[in-house]
């Protein structure tokens, strides 16, 4: 059993170790919402290589802004340009990603921290709340193909057309005889 200076000793040692934590979870709140004002303030920025194609996204990655070059659509198809168009606004957003990622490293850094289940057991732990998640980026279609110019801009694929077939039924407002099989004898 303890005595009496050991349990002042072993509550002020805790006490000391609460305003420590508390502390601790008030500079990082005051982080966070610093940060998140920062963070919505930022913007990721990508250009395709010849400059035709700049893409703005906000910190979240959404598209912001579009700006297509006089001559985006120069020697390219419209499968080209949407390729390109996807790529810099995957970059985009990788770059606000990396931005969003350096500005709250220091508020997901554990080093150093006393977290609540250091002191009380079974607590829910501090460092949780302040945990970000990464995703893994999804794989990039390959580049466009500057050569690809050996089919159709439009269409990719050739299709038949095919025509609807006109039977004695769909004439009968004319007395059997169509205007459309009349050619020139108007």
């Amino acid at each position: 059993m303890l005595d009496d200076d050991q349990l002042a000793t072993r509550n002020a040692e805790l006490r000391g170790t609460l305003d420590n934590l508390m502390r601790e979870l008030k500079d990082r709140t005051d982080g966070l919402r610093d940060a998140q004002a920062a963070i919505a303030a930022m913007s990721g920025v990508a250009s395709s290589p010849d400059g035709n194609v700049v893409v703005t996204v906000d910190s979240t990655g959404v598209l912001d802004k579009l700006e297509l070059g006089p001559r985006a659509f120069e020697r390219v198809t419209p499968e080209q340009l949407a390729q390109t168009i996807t790529q810099v606004t995957r970059r985009a957003a990788m770059n606000v990603r990396d931005q969003v990622t350096e500005r709250m490293a220091p508020l997901t850094s554990e080093e150093g921290v006393v977290d609540l289940p250091d002191i009380v057991p079974g607590a829910p732990s501090i460092k949780d709340i302040f945990r970000v998640e990464q995703r893994p980026e999804p794989a990039a279609p390959p580049p466009p193909s500057d050569e690809d110019f050996g089919s159709s801009v439009l269409r990719k694929e050739s299709r038949p057309v095919q025509r609807a077939v006109s039977s004695s039924s769909d004439d009968e407002d004319f007395g059997g005889d169509s205007i459309m099989g009349k050619g020139n004898r108007w």
